[in-house]
């Protein structure tokens, strides 16, 4: 249990200062990397703000809310493999914006390690 609280911990710590921002506008959540648009932030900033949320919740009752990491590292996986890694492949590591593309990596490599998969896979 206390991993998952670390893990939705880290969560909370990564998502305040970006999530809200992003769903409000008040900050670059590309870096600069890539063109937004108010679709994009919309999308991007309600599922960082929902993931935030759950994470808040996840610390008072960890196995419930466990899979919403399971989200995480499916989305983020997704991300790096086909938007982040063809492109550094190619050359164009530019267009990554390097905060998100570590922290996701980072989520991908940990976070099945600390999901509880017999819990999240019981009938």
């Amino acid at each position: 249990m206390l991993a998952l609280r670390i893990a939705y911990a880290a969560n909370i710590l990564i998502l305040v200062p970006i999530a809200i921002p992003t769903l409000l506008r008040l900050g670059d959540a590309a870096q600069g990397r890539f063109d937004e648009s108010a679709g994009w932030r919309t999308l991007v900033g309600a599922l960082w703000t929902a993931i935030l949320v759950l994470s808040l919740l996840g610390l008072r009752a960890p196995l419930v809310y466990c899979p919403v990491l399971l989200l995480q590292v499916i989305y983020k996986g997704l991300w790096l493999g086909v938007y982040a890694l063809p492109r550094l492949r190619r050359g164009e590591g530019r267009g990554v914006p390097a905060g998100i593309a570590v922290s996701f990596a980072a989520i991908v490599l940990v976070w099945p390690w600390l999901i509880p998969w017999r819990h999240l896979l019981a009938d």
